[in-house]
């Protein structure tokens, strides 16, 4: 009775391992493959890259940009300055977190890089924002069709940040802070 039983369970284990490896050309394992004519693949780049402008683009100007990430830190600054003084005290730069993830990795003290105790919109400005960079493959401040398309194969597939890019991660328009948590060095 126990031989059986455990020819069972090897027998399991070798066809659930057997299942496993076939490749993709068997259908199972790995990621889908596209199956695709030149000119659907065309139609999908083009189609992802329109959802990458409308999300991205804040300045009208159709396409994803770091100037773009310029417009929509401006207008969360303007937001958050409550008394319209032209400056964000630390209890109105708390709130920035909730309005972009990015400023999850960037306290207030790390922020006011000319330490007057407030954050002013320059500084606002040069904090990067960890989703268009990591979007921004090539570190042009432009997202092109390719890395639109790029990013949303690496969302299917799970990958989250990728290569250790983001916050600290490389440099770009607007800044970037330097491994080991230094003060954030604002960019070319």
């Amino acid at each position: 009775m126990r031989v059986r039983v455990f020819h069972y369970i090897i027998f399991g284990a070798v066809f659930g391992l057997s299942a496993c490896a076939s490749g993709p050309e068997r259908g199972r394992g790995g990621p889908p493959q596209m199956d695709m004519n030149p000119e659907a693949h065309a139609e999908r780049v083009a189609q992802v890259y329109r959802q990458f402008v409308e999300r991205w683009d804040y300045n009208g100007d159709g396409e994803a940009t770091c100037a773009d990430i310029s417009v929509q830190r401006s207008r969360l600054f303007r937001m958050l300055d409550e008394n319209k003084d032209g400056k964000l005290v630390s209890a109105e730069y708390r709130h920035a977190k909730f309005e972009d993830k990015s400023f999850m990795f960037f306290d207030f003290l790390r922020v006011d890089t000319n330490g007057t105790g407030a954050v002013e919109l320059e500084e606002m400005v040069a904090v990067p924002h960890s989703q268009f960079l990591n979007a921004d493959g090539d570190g042009d401040c432009y997202i092109s069709p390719h890395e639109a398309m790029a990013m949303v194969r690496q969302s299917q597939m799970g990958a989250g940040g990728g290569e250790g890019r983001g916050p600290g991660g490389r440099t770009g328009q607007g800044g970037r802070a330097p491994r080991g948590g230094g003060p954030m060095v604002t960019g070319d």
